[in-house]
């Protein structure tokens, strides 16, 4: 027994030694926690692809929506404003993401005044493209025994209802279902998302406030998640798992208070409508898995038919001021929009489009249409 903790304490001391050895010698990179690293939670929750921002219009507007949030694209950003649909209405919205690689979203939804409030309706998924598969084999693809490509896609599917409590406030609630991986390889969620919408009277003030993706965590299961063993105590072959960690839904909340500057009853500078309507929108946004985020947007309509946006996302401050020029500095995080809505025959459809910078990654562009009855 001595020999053996003898042995055991030398091999524990060379082996300190050579690392020693190796970090004096510039081999490796030590890691030391400094007393203002920050820790971050970025890349630690499941089905990441509901955090994308969805709808030409509040993309438009850097994400400051909550409080403005209406038509079919308040599914995404506070339900409560779905409860200010009078008759059905619906849309879509088709996003390409980070440039022409394949990477795309799909998402849409429709609308029902029913039982004294709105039921709405949502489906939609991202698809990463054609991705080449490889293989320890085949490390450059081509492998015949598993294909050449393959695709990652998240899909998000969900029910809710909202109504109007008073002729101010509104609330809404929906639960959703999501999945994600590649083929043979998945994971599954169940979610809820509330939201509520106060008009406060003064100065055509909105208040909005959503709590989004509160739900289950999600393993990846999957034949690619199995494999064959021997096993050794009786002749055969055993199937097993790889150990695949849970995840939770990246929940989120958000908090908004948009004002009407211009042209609205209650507006805050002219009531006069003749220039045009504008609304400003401030949001806070904190999720799960990311900082506290600041965004600021404004939307200048024309006798409700023509629109212009724009918007600024505070993201990773420190850092970017830290590295990056006044100007550059100022570009990321930056959207805009235009949009136009049209009568027809006792309807109205609205085309809205958005761009909205990436900062290393190429800029992302989302295309919008909505009915209504």
């Amino acid at each position: 027994m001595n020999r053996r903790l003898i042995a055991m304490a030398v091999g524990a001391l060379v082996t300190f030694g050579a690392a020693e050895s190796r970090a004096q010698a510039g081999i490796g990179t030590p890691l030391v926690q400094g007393a203002s690293a920050t820790t971050s939670r970025v890349g630690t929750r499941g089905a990441n692809f509901l955090e994308i921002g969805l709808g030409a219009r509040a993309v438009g507007m850097a994400g400051a929506y909550s409080a403005l949030a209406e038509g079919f694209s308040a599914m995404y950003w506070n339900l409560a404003g779905t409860a200010e649909a009078q008759n059905m209405a619906g849309g879509i919205n088709y996003a390409t993401l980070y440039g022409s690689d394949g990477l795309s979203f799909v998402w849409g939804g429709a609308l029902m005044p029913m039982g004294g409030g709105v039921i709405g309706l949502q489906v939609g998924q991202m698809s990463s493209g054609d991705i080449l598969r490889t293989s320890y084999s085949f490390p450059d693809g081509g492998d015949p025994t598993v294909g050449s490509t393959f695709q990652y896609s998240g899909t998000v599917g969900g029910v809710s209802y909202a109504r109007k409590l008073t002729d101010r406030l509104n609330v809404g609630l929906g639960l959703k279902y999501a999945t994600e991986g590649i083929t043979n390889a998945s994971a599954h969620y169940f979610g809820a998302d509330v939201g509520i919408r106060f008009r406060t009277g003064l100065y055509g003030t909105t208040l909005g406030a959503a709590l989004s993706n509160v739900g289950s965590s999600g393993q990846f299961n999957g034949s690619l998640i199995e494999a064959n063993t021997v096993n050794t105590f009786v002749p055969g072959i055993v199937r097993v798992n790889y150990l695949t960690q849970k995840y939770e839904m990246p929940t989120q909340f958000r908090f908004s208070i948009m004002s009407e500057v211009l042209g609205g009853p209650e507006a805050l500078v002219s009531q006069q409508s003749s220039y045009g309507t504008l609304r400003a929108v401030g949001e806070f946004s904190n999720a799960i898995d990311t900082d506290l985020q600041t965004a600021l947007g404004a939307e200048w309509a024309y006798r409700d038919i023509f629109f212009a946006r724009a918007g600024r996302r505070w993201v990773n401050e420190s850092q970017m001021k830290n590295q990056l020029s006044g100007s550059e500095y100022w570009k990321r995080g930056l959207a805009f929009g235009l949009g136009v809505k049209l009568p027809l025959s006792g309807r109205h459809v609205q085309f809205d489009y958005a761009w909205q910078g990436a900062g290393e990654l190429p800029a992302n562009n989302h295309f919008s249409f909505e009915f209504g009855f």
